[in-house]
Order: C-alpha cells, then structure tokens, then sequence
C-alpha cells in the first residue's frame, strides 16, 4: 500500500475508532466484532500462540493451503489459500505445490515460496520459539523449488497430510539475504504489530489502542487480488477488546459490536428473543474447556525429547505426576454441576480429548463418576492423607514430594471469562472436600499463555477451538513432539503409546474412517487412563449477527469465511 494512501485510511479509521460507542451510525461500513481479555501483541505468523492474534492474522496472510467453506474440506485453488494445485508421488510422500502467483506484500514484493519455507527452517533451525514445533512429527522437509513451487515432503503416506501443512506467509525477503541466511534474532523479536509492517491482504494493520481494540483497513486497491480471491464491500474491521463476556452481550445487544462467535449459554435466550438480531446454532460446538495440570516440575521444565530423539527422563511435579492422584482429581469433581454453573446446561460432558458428535468420539469409554470417598481412597493409597487434622491432606509416603509437604497448588484462568471462573470456583470448592487446597486466581490472558509456553504452573483452565477443518490428530497437544517450550503439549504429557496410536491413525492404508476411528477410541480409552487433562466438556455452538449486516452466511465452526463480503447498512 502507498504510505499516503495507507495513512489517510488509517487516520480516517483511527478517527471512527476512538468515537464514543454509541456512535454507532458514524462507523458507517466498518464491520465491528470484539474478544475480551486483551488485544493481540504478537501477529507474527512463526511465533504467535493465541487464537486472539490468530483471528487477526487470518486477515493479515494467507495460508499454504485452504478450505472449501461448503464442504470444509481442504482443497486446491481453494479461497484464501496459496496453493493452486499439488501433485503427490507414487510413494505418497512428496508433494510438489504449485502456489497462487498474485499474492504481493504491501511492499509490492511478491509472495513466494520463500515466504512459506521459511517457517519450516525456524523450526528446525533451533533458533526459534515456535508453537509450530509439532510439525517435525508430520513433515520431513520443506524444499523452495523456484519462486511458485514448494516440495514438501512427509515421513510416511499420512491420511490427513495436508491438512498439517500449516504454515501461513512471512517477509522472508525482510530476514533473509541473497545467500538464503537467515537473521533468526530478527525473527524471534518480530511482532508484526505496528501498522507499518507488512501485509498480504485482505486487510492491514491500522491502529491499535493496547487492551481496547484493534483496527484493520482494506489493503490497498491493486494489492489485492479481487478477481481471483473476490472483493472487499466493507471499509474495515475493529476488533474490541470488552472486559469480560458480560460486556461484550451488552454491547452486542446495544448494537454496539456487530456479531459474536460465541454467545454466553446464560445469554442465549436473550438473544433468541431479541429484535433485529439473527443467530444460527450447531452441536457439537467447537470450543471445549478443560482442567489440567503439570505433569512435570514447573521449577525445572524440559522437553520430553533431546536432539536425537530419544525421551529425557522428566522431574515429576511434586503433586500431579501419579496418575492415580490426577484419577482421583477426576473423581472429586461433579462434572454436572460444571456444566451446570458454567454453561447452564448447553453442553456435554468428555471422556477425553474428543466431543460426542465428532465422526472419532468413542462411546464405550467410561466417564470418572463423581465419587469423593473413591477419590480420597485413591489419595491414601498415593501416600496423601491428613494426619494433623487441619482438613489439607499431606505428603506421608507419597512419591515425589517432601514429608509433610501439604497438597496446595495455585489454579490459573484468564480473567473475564465467566464460564471458567465458574469451572474454577466449582474445582475450588469440591476439591476442598477432599482435603486439597486450591489457590484459585484469574490473570491476565497474555501472562498466562506465557506460563503454558514456558511450562512454569501448576494448574490451568483454558480452552480449545477445534481446528477447522477438524481434525481427530492430537499430536500437537498429547505428543512428545509438542512437549517442548513454547509447544502445545504444556502440561508435558509423555506416552509413547499415545504417539504410536496418533501415528497409526494416520497412515492407515486406505485411510478407512471405521478403521480409522477405531485407533482413535483406543487412544481416548488410553487418555481416559492417563488422564492429561483432568475434565473437559464441548460447549454447543451459537453465532450472533445484527440485521443491520448483509452477506452473512454461516457454517458450522465458521462464520467469518465471508467476512470481506459483509457490509453494515442502517
């Protein structure tokens, strides 16, 4: 975009955006959605963990590949997407990507498989923290053939191997010299933040206000694509940031935020009986929260694998590394009242990592019963008891902690959302009857994703979306692979069997779904056993939108695949 012209859209913009809320009419075609917590601080698509930046991101890059909305399905040529068609070998191994060659930066470079590539070697130059480490169990290499082709190639024929080639476009040409060396500090220390960065389209960082809103415009006419990836009807995005969920149904009934991806199950009836406003509701939903703990010492993290592969003998957390003990955390908690408090009932409960309704969800395995006496059998039999009888059960023969060390740890959320304080509260409370002390407290949605980053807790509660299109592979969360610092499998969750299973899963012959699905219960049944996250359950899906928009046309675990095409009229 030409500085110029970017400003005076950015000081058009920046002008709407600090008018008074209820200036609604004055924000003429900018569409205004919201999150709330805190703004995004890092859009910088290597090393960006949050799912806040990642929503803005989807506007600021494409990826390597993308999805048919209609089918959600992955599919060549298909909107949003770099790759236009991909042949694969004989062998199933290697396939050769030929890439859209349209796309430019809003420098006028184009976008090239540079820009691709380059994310594969920050995660194997070992200079990078990058929550994209998981992929070195998917990928065996990514190869830059010329400036529109990439050759990626996978260990082994995968049944969902492009849904893994997930890498969105970076300024490699920013980092990178004529030789191909990379500047990995620079990489590390990019955030993508400011709006003189770059952007690919469809839109462009604007102006940020931290922890109130972030503010995107259209990039620049003759940068986009139009004709090919379609057209841009509306003026901009604002993304606000509302204090908590509260705020944010207050607001969207005020007519001050546009739509919500998610409406609060206390709220739902509300907006099915509110004027001027449509909703579109699907189950199972594709959001799940969940409790869980450190299996490792927080004082002392690690990753399950060295350089060569080979499994690193863990410092067990003092608490948490029995399994029995986190069998019998399962026990303490009445999953109904959860779900009760927290989602007033528009939700199911999970056996483990997969929500009833998913093509994989396993029936046969059995739920924790809520059972405190049960739970404080197992808690004796780990050498937990309270001998001095002040109602805090003590370490008296147990495995990894001091004598007399008391079962006390400290249980994380991030504040504002109401759901999980509720979770919280209830935890808090139940795990209390059976002698454990919680320190329950809600932080700041940023701090706490670097505490799962850098593996430093004890206890969480947080959430995750599906990924879309779904996908049954867990690798990323319950893999050795992602027990790395900055990975997904922050509780240093360590099984070879459950990375056996996921593998086998995957490179089924024929890639049967029956078969298929059948792998995929036996590792339900195992993360039953093991227990890597305590209790989760699905919350049932619902979007909002205000009349006042047009172009809407949602599916389910998608509302915003259109969202260039939606216009506000009055």
């Amino acid at each position: 975009m030409h500085k110029l012209l970017k400003a005076l859209l950015v000081g058009a913009l920046v002008a709407l955006v600090v008018a008074p809320a209820a200036a609604q009419d004055d924000l003429g075609n900018v569409i205004i959605g919201s999150t709330f917590g805190s703004t995004g601080v890092n859009f910088n698509p290597i090393t960006s963990s949050t799912a806040t930046e990642q929503d803005i991101m989807n506007l600021l890059y494409p990826g390597l590949v993308g999805v048919n909305p209609e089918t959600a399905i992955i599919e060549p040529n298909a909107p949003g997407g770099l790759a236009k068609s991909w042949e694969v070998s004989e062998d199933g191994t290697v396939y050769t990507i030929t890439l859209k060659d349209y796309f430019q930066w809003s420098d006028g470079t184009p976008v090239t498989a540079n820009d691709i590539a380059i994310s594969w070697a920050a995660i194997t130059s070992g200079q990078v923290e990058t929550p994209l480490a998981y992929l070195t169990s998917y990928i065996t290499d990514v190869r830059v053939i010329d400036d529109y082709t990439l050759e990626v190639t996978i260990p082994e024929p995968s049944c969902e191997s492009v849904g893994n080639f997930y890498f969105q476009a970076f300024p490699s040409h920013l980092v990178m010299d004529a030789d191909g060396n990379v500047d990995w500090q620079a990489v590390n220390t990019m955030t993508m933040s400011s709006p003189e960065d770059l952007e690919v389209g469809p839109y462009a960082l604007s102006a940020q206000i931290p922890d109130q809103q972030t503010a995107l415009v259209p990039v620049a006419e003759g940068q986009w694509p139009a004709e090919q990836e379609g057209p841009i009807l509306n003026d901009g995005y604002i993304q606000k940031v509302v204090g908590d969920q509260t705020v944010q149904i207050e607001q969207f009934l005020a007519g001050e935020i546009d739509f919500l991806t998610f409406v609060p199950p206390d709220r739902r009836a509300d907006i099915r009986s509110a004027e001027g406003i449509s909703s579109y509701e699907f189950s199972p939903g594709d959001t799940w929260d969940y409790f869980a703990v450190n299996h490792a010492n927080p004082e002392n993290p690690q990753p399950a694998r060295d350089e060569n592969g080979n499994l690193i003998e863990q410092d067990p957390h003092p608490l948490f590394a029995v399994r029995e003990v986190r069998q019998a955390l399962a026990h303490a908690i009445n999953m109904d009242d959860v779900i009760t408090a927290a989602v007033f009932g528009e939700g199911s409960k999970m056996q483990s990592m997969y929500a009833p309704g998913t093509w994989v969800y396993n029936d046969e395995v059995p739920f924790y019963e809520y059972d405190p006496d049960r739970a404080r059998e197992l808690l004796a039999e780990a050498g937990w008891t309270d001998e001095d009888g002040d109602g805090v059960i003590e370490c008296h023969g147990c495995a990894h902690a001091e004598e007399g060390t008391p079962f006390s740890f400290t249980l994380y959320t991030n504040q504002g959302n109401t759901r999980r304080e509720a979770f919280g509260q209830i935890i808090q409370d139940q795990l209390a009857e059976v002698g454990i002390e919680v320190d329950f407290q809600t932080i700041d949605f940023n701090v706490l994703v670097d505490m799962l980053d850098q593996q430093t807790f004890d206890a969480v509660i947080l959430g995750w979306r599906n990924s879309y299109p779904f996908s049954p592979d867990y690798t990323q969360i319950f893999g050795t692979s992602g027990d790395v610092i900055g990975g997904s499998n922050s509780v240093s969750y360590v099984s070879e069997e459950m990375d056996e299973l996921m593998r086998r899963a995957l490179t089924l012959p024929g890639c049967d779904p029956q078969e298929r699905a059948e792998i995929y219960g036996q590792a339900a049944q195992l993360f039953h056993e093991d227990l890597p996250y305590i209790v989760q359950f699905s919350t049932n899906g619902m979007y909002a939108w205000q009349d006042t928009l047009q172009g809407v046309d949602p599916y389910p675990a998608n509302l915003l695949w259109n969202l260039t095409e939606w216009t506000r009229t009055e």
